[in-house]
């Protein structure tokens, strides 16, 4: 019994020894397999504070300290750096070329990817010292993504979990992470492939995968508000992201009116995703009952914080009252009826609001177009009647607008509108002139052509009046013209008999 246990001592000393040697010389090895797997995959050089591996009370790696940097290069922020981390690994794995790991912990993780040097002459990673993970987990980390003009800011994004498999080996890595997007601000899901790594141009490493945005506060946005939903796919290169998705923001209101309406959007759009910068291929939006297509593209602004949004909109046969009540504090829209429309949108970049930002320029056209607002449309109505030479009332309230069109540009939350006219029995109106969003103000200038004479217009001692101003007022061709202005608040606003243009010509 006592031979039997000084046996078993002798073997465990021999163990511990073997085992001590073999930990000693597994460090330098994993240290400097790790080293020369990581300078030649990523085409850098890497520095290291220290590694240990460990045999007790299970196999494995701790690290601090790891930076790597692109070609050497100590002008730019290192590509990768590595506060600390540990992994598994049998013995077998830490020894054996390549080296495998089990399980990799990271702390304090911070990636930077900036443009390569296109034809450097990096070697490939095909038969170099290489390492493989099997799992890969980070918390915390950061990436940030350097755009190709050296005077811009990076983009960066703070991910809370990460998570990629089969990290090291020449086809792509599989990953799952959760990212907080900055503006609107909100959580991303997304889970797909990264890679191979492009030692040479690292922007052009490709990516492929799915995407959940959900509870997006638009409100982070100046001028707009609403929680935004969002999911898709995407693919291609860093530098160039074809992206297919939906979006439904069920509040979507702007400030000025504070209406929420429900907006719901598809598009395919090209990401770089190294500056952010959008190219929008085709978007369609549905505001309630209304379908909005647009095209454009959405680039960060040089020297202004954001980004310089320009879109060409088209409505082929949306409703009026959908687009006002985005722009109207009123619980219904002041009018109604089917609308087409083709405009550019412009939002610069900057901090202002919205509505205060926006420009726009196109043209559109309403058909039967009736007043929310009884009083206005009991004066189109009047203006309808008189301009047939009906002098009893029987068809009042029975008017509608028809063949309402006119040209419009915007600009600092203001409404200029040029050419508007628009027609109803028995008279056409032409106007010229703006509406201020903010203010909900209207000023309108412009002639009502009326088919009958003022006499016609008009009985008793009043038409003959009326005969001896009908030279003021005579319509080339026949009929009246009558200079007109329309101003005041939008809720009740003042028609009236143009005096100045009346009388006074010029």
């Amino acid at each position: 019994m006592r031979r039997f246990l000084w046996v078993a001592l002798a073997l465990l000393v021999i163990l511990a020894a073997v085992t001590v040697e073999l930990a000693t010389g597994t460090t330098s090895y994993v240290r400097d397999h790790v080293v020369e797997a990581l300078n030649a995959r990523f085409g850098g050089t890497v520095a290291m504070e220290g590694l240990q591996v460990h045999a007790f009370p299970s196999p494995g790696v701790t690290g601090q300290g790891l930076v790597l940097r692109h070609r050497g290069r100590d002008d730019i922020p290192p590509l990768l750096s590595v506060s600390s981390f540990s992994a598994t690994a049998g013995i077998l794995g830490l020894r054996r070329s390549p080296v495998r790991l089990e399980t990799v912990e990271v702390e304090g993780l911070h990636v930077n990817v900036g443009p390569g040097t296109k034809g450097s002459g990096a070697e490939s990673p095909g038969g170099l010292p290489t390492i493989y993970i099997d799992r890969l987990t980070a918390k915390n980390a950061a990436f940030e993504i350097w755009p190709r003009d050296p005077a811009k800011l990076p983009r960066h994004f703070d991910i809370h979990d990460l998570e990629m498999r089969e990290v090291g080996r020449t086809s792509a890595a599989s990953f799952h992470a959760s990212i907080t997007n900055p503006k609107p601000h909100g959580r991303i899901d997304t889970e797909g492939t990264f890679g191979p790594w492009n030692p040479d141009d690292p922007q052009r490493t490709p990516l492929q995968g799915d995407y959940l945005f959900g509870n997006a506060n638009l409100n982070t946005i100046k001028g707009i508000g609403g929680t935004l939903s969002s999911g898709g796919t995407f693919e291609g290169l860093l530098e160039r992201i074809i992206v297919r998705g939906h979006t439904e923001t069920p509040d979507f209101s702007i400030d000025v009116a504070g209406q929420p309406m429900p907006l719901k959007t598809t598009y395919v759009a090209v990401v770089d995703g190294t500056n952010g910068n959008t190219w929008l291929e085709r978007v369609e939006a549905r505001l309630r009952d209304t379908l909005i297509v647009a095209k454009g593209e959405v680039v960060r602004a040089r020297e202004i914080k954001g980004r310089h949004i320009t879109v060409d909109v088209v409505i082929d046969d949306g409703r009026l009252e959908d687009l006002l009540g985005l722009a109207v504090k009123a619980a219904s829209a002041p009018m109604s009826g089917a609308i087409t429309v083709k405009t550019r949108l412009v939002i610069p970049a900057g901090e202002e609001d919205v509505i205060d930002k926006i420009q726009l320029a196109g043209e559109f056209a309403i058909s039967q177009a009736r007043f929310a607002n009884l009083n206005v449309q009991k004066r189109i109505d009047d203006m309808s009647r008189r301009g047939r030479g009906d002098g009893a009332g029987e068809n009042e309230g029975q008017s509608v607008v028809s063949n309402l069109r006119g040209r419009f540009t915007m600009r600092d939350a203001a409404i200029d509108f040029s050419h508007l006219s628009f027609g109803v029995p028995g008279a056409m109106v032409q106007l010229a002139g703006r509406y201020s969003v903010r203010q909900e103000w209207v000023d309108f200038r412009g002639d009502v052509l009326l088919d009958a004479s003022l006499a016609e217009m008009t009985t008793g001692i009043k038409s003959v009046a009326a005969r001896l101003a009908q030279p003021f007022f005579r319509r080339p061709g026949g009929g009246t013209k009558l200079p007109i202005r329309i101003y005041g608040n939008r809720t009740k606003p003042s028609f009236g008999l143009d005096v100045k243009r009346a009388f006074l010509p010029g």
